[in-house]
């Protein structure tokens, strides 16, 4: 009788531990990440790191996560079978479920990886495990690389190549097959005639004079018993570049590490045994300002088998051995993809045989022409431009010559185009719309971000911001326009990561990358150049060069990653120095040219400030006080209790001289008094407290009654949009009248004059019609009418602030955006003389919420005052606003609409 009360009590007792005390959570988790990416393959750390994020199916307010279980398994059957041989944390209280830093056994290059994990809710429930996951190391270190550099001995710098080789496996099964490859130029991968993966323009861009990218492929599935080939189709690329080409030219680079089931494992690389071939195209133009070219295709030298294993390859070359002195570095970013595919909307006659194609929007990418009745021989010309009333851009000509067949198809491979209308001579009969389309290529980011409201106009402009974000951020950067220049201009890059990127795209990654892409770009003295990844002459000034400091303190702010400071602070240290150095009496003077000394650049009627100008002095010892101001924030991050005391001794004394030197004490102006000038005067505290009250006053007086629009040009656009959103939200309702203008200049007249684009100056008569000098105005529209923002006290978004600007004229709003810890919604709507205000709070996240009412008792919650809602807690008042914190959780606020022109001073 004993034995039987035993076996019951082990029985309740078993029964209780696993059915109550881990009994299921109702959170889930729906999406893991290593280093920013799903499942990414051959990433450069052996600590990666872990993020995952959750959803609720019973909606739990306060739901969070007390503590984690990662598994790391070297298999997807050991991970299956629950055992983590790599890394089994255990249980590890913390409410942290970003950026978890890898603490198993040590990881090795080439190393395949596998991993997932659960989580403990508020209540000590824990959930389901998460989805298995992958990630795969690269090659560590330079010995890890077996393979050499090589290159097609007679072709020219233009031509694209073919290189193949046979490989012969004895085993069944393949266990494992990662291929790096690393090329100067772009590469297609083939496994036995097939193309490995739909990425294009591989790799992305970097300094291919100091750094290269590898790809990492994996190619298992495609590999089988016996023979198999392998083939690469290359193209130049920016190794054509004029200030690369010096040092570098096209050239391939691959690496296969292979393991069969039967314990086989070997090597195979790149050598003088493979063999290439001039292919049947090439890149037309140069790769120089006003010409990056088009392609040109000689359908005649196609060889359909070219790649296949039963190819003869005995009459090709053999390829040669060469060498560069660069750094091999994995390509840790999101691939260029096709992002949209456009289709023709109007075809116009020119003249004979030559027609105009209009595709309905500027884009970035590839054209494909169908053509038929062409004979042997025949030529057509596909001429690009992104006016209406020209018939090529900036060297944009494609050419083709025609094989004869009963169909022909032209399409671009490795280089590509920027424009709406597309010129085509030389073709037999008019094409049908269905036999032009443009495939829109950009890196293949996530979208994240969402914002509609009630006018039209401000919906409109906020999607053509995106939209010229991302046809300008092709290759794993943000250029200034992608036909004429190409270039990543760093005012344009700091504006666009802050005002688009970052709110609206899952960019880690992408930014992780680029701030290398700045630090590679440093000379020795610290100076640095106004663009990355590219090195050149062009014009800039200290904002440009400071993108990569910039940039690395928002993505700080929003991700909370320290790693991004570790990586650029010993570059903003050199950069200081070099502007300490160049500083006479206290302040910083024209280190070298007026063209690389600029303030302002394309404002408004085309103002320009150059380096000679005092508003350019004026403006760019506001940047290096800007500088000093982040280097000190950074610096107290990484606890560099020396410079902190360093940076704001020069700070301190900087801002003195600036008000010594630049301000007017008659009029208490700075400068001219602009818009940007005050602005930069009052988003850094450089102007005294006392002088702040006048100052508002003005820059009031400026934006409503003198120049009524907004008064920047892009490095302005930063600085302006900061103040307005970060600073202050009392002119709100004068920045909504600016954005609802229609009239020179403003976004509303690039509109109304047809743009699909921002064009490079605020009047659209200009030769390039893609541009990123105006882009970051999409921040206005998610930060101060949607509200999102974040928390700048509490890095990485877990805590944030939501405060929406109840402006005159908008009834409604709906604003969405995702960080690391999920997806946070705001959204309202006025009604009569209410306001409902509805916001969702990520699980294992928190919102400092701003509710538009004078007093607490007069907001609602699910129709019950927020005093008698314990998961809502009063913090504090604003002017005409209730200040609340939540816990994660869907809120539904009601509240009495006050008519709002002035509020979050």
């Amino acid at each position: 009788m004993n034995k039987i009360y035993l076996l019951w009590f082990l029985g309740l007792y078993m029964f209780l531990t696993t059915n109550c005390l881990h009994a299921q959570s109702s959170m889930q988790i729906i999406s893991q990440l290593c280093e920013y990416r799903k499942n990414p393959l051959g990433i450069d750390t052996s600590v990666p790191r872990f993020t995952w994020q959750f959803s609720d199916s019973k909606s739990t307010r306060g739901q969070e996560q007390t503590a984690y279980h990662v598994l790391v398994s070297s298999t997807k059957v050991l991970l299956e079978k629950g055992i983590g041989d790599l890394w089994d944390s255990g249980k590890v209280k913390t409410s942290q479920s970003a950026l978890v830093e890898y603490a198993g056994k040590p990881l090795k290059s080439n190393q395949d990886c596998y991993w997932k994990v659960r989580a403990y809710d508020k209540d000590g429930k824990v959930t389901k495990w998460g989805p298995v996951s992958r990630f795969s190391i690269g090659l560590l270190s330079s010995s890890d690389w077996k393979s050499i550099w090589i290159h097609c001995p007679d072709a020219t710098g233009e031509q694209h190549i073919w290189y193949r080789k046979n490989i012969e496996i004895s085993s069944q099964k393949v266990q494992n097959a990662f291929i790096h490859v690393a090329s100067m130029g772009y590469h297609e991968l083939y496994v036995n005639g097939e193309k490995v993966d739909d990425r294009v323009l591989a790799p992305a861009l970097t300094r291919l004079d100091k750094r290269v990218l590898y790809v990492t492929y994996d190619i298992a599935p495609l590999l089988k018993k016996g023979m198999n080939t392998l083939a690469f189709w290359t193209g130049p690329g920016w190794s054509r570049y004029e200030y690369f080409n010096k040092t570098v030219h096209p050239a391939l680079r691959a690496q296969l590490n292979i393991k069969t089931a039967n314990g086989e494992s070997f090597i195979v690389g790149t050598d003088k045994s493979w063999r290439c071939q001039i292919s049947s195209s090439k890149n037309t133009g140069y790769s120089k300002y006003r010409d990056n070219g088009g392609e040109c295709i000689d359908a005649r030298k196609y060889i359909p088998t070219w790649n296949s294993v039963n190819f003869d390859d005995s009459q090709w070359k053999t390829a040669k051995e060469t060498n560069f002195k660069v750094t091999l570095s994995a390509h840790n970013i999101e691939p260029s993809k096709i992002i949209e595919t456009i289709h023709a909307k109007t075809t116009t006659v020119l003249h004979s045989q030559t027609y105009k194609v209009d595709m309905g929007k500027n884009f970035t990418g590839w054209i494909k022409v169908k053509m038929r009745g062409m004979k042997e021989g025949d030529t057509v010309l596909i001429r690009i431009a992104d006016d209406i009333h020209t018939l090529q851009d900036f060297g944009q000509k494609n050419i083709y010559v025609c094989r004869g067949d009963k169909e022909e198809v032209f399409c671009n491979r490795f280089n590509f185009i920027a424009g709406r209308y597309i010129n085509i001579s030389g073709l037999k009969q008019k094409p049908q719309l269905s036999d032009v389309t443009g495939y829109a290529i950009g890196t293949d980011l996530e979208r994240t971000g969402n914002f509609s409201c009630s006018e039209p106009i401000f919906n409109n402009i906020y999607e053509t911001d995106l939209w010229t974000y991302r046809v300008c951020t092709t290759e794993g950067y943000t250029s200034d326009c992608p036909h004429r220049e190409r270039l990543g201009y760093g005012e344009e890059v700091f504006a666009t990561a802050w005002g688009i990127g970052f709110p609206n795209y899952q960019v880690g990654a992408f930014y992780q990358k680029h701030v290398r892409d700045w630090t590679d770009v440093q000379e020795r003295n610290g100076w640095i150049h106004h663009t990355a990844p590219q090195i050149n002459e062009h014009f800039g000034g200290p904002l440009w060069s400071s993108a990569g400091m910039n940039i690395s303190w928002e993505y700080y702010i929003n991700y909370g990653d320290h790693r991004i400071l570790e990586m650029i602070y010993p570059s903003a240290v050199k950069w200081l120095e070099f502007l300490y150095r160049n500083s006479e009496w206290g302040l910083l003077e024209n280190y070298s040219k007026d063209g690389k000394f600029l303030g302002d650049w394309a404002g408004p009627g085309q103002k320009k400030e150059f380096g000679g100008t005092p508003e350019a002095f004026y403006f760019n010892n506001c940047v290096y006080a800007y500088n000093l101001l982040t280097a000190i924030r950074m610096a107290e991050v990484l606890n560099k209790q020396e410079d902190i005391k360093l940076y704001t001794r020069r700070l301190n004394a900087l801002k003195k001289r600036i008000n010594a030197h630049f301000l007017d004490t008659d009029t208490h102006v700075y400068m001219d008094g602009n818009q940007v000038q005050t602005a930069f005067s009052l988003w850094l505290d450089i102007a005294p407290d006392s002088l702040r009250p006048t100052l508002m006053k003005s820059f009031e007086r400026n934006i409503t009654e003198e120049y009524p629009y907004l008064d920047m040009g892009s490095s302005g656009l930063p600085v302006l949009l900061k103040f307005l959103t970060e600073k202050t939200r009392q002119f709100d309702e004068a920045v909504a009248s600016a954005l609802r203008s229609t009239e020179e200049p403003s976004y509303g007249y690039f509109l109304k004059r047809g743009e699909t684009a921002w064009p490079e100056y605020w009047n659209v008569d200009v030769p390039s019609r893609i541009h990123t000098c105006y882009t970051g105005i999409a921040s206005w529209f998610m930060k101060n009418l949607g509200g999102i923002c974040p928390n700048p006290e509490k890095p990485g978004c877990q805590s944030f602030f939501v405060r929406p600007s109840f402006i005159n004229g908008i009834s409604f709003v709906k604003a969405a955006t995702a960080l690391l810890y999920g997806i946070i919604r705001s959204e309202w709507r006025k009604e009569k003389e209410y306001v409902y205000f509805n916001i969702t709070v990520p699980v294992n996240s928190e919102a400092i919420i701003y509710i538009p009412v004078d007093q607490s008792q007069l907001v609602f919650e699910s129709n019950q005052p927020i005093t008698q809602h314990k998961d809502i807690t009063v913090v504090g008042k604003a002017e005409k606003a209730i200040i609340v914190r939540v816990k994660s959780g869907s809120y539904h606020f009601r509240s009495k609409y006050l008519s709002i022109t002035k509020q979050y001073k």
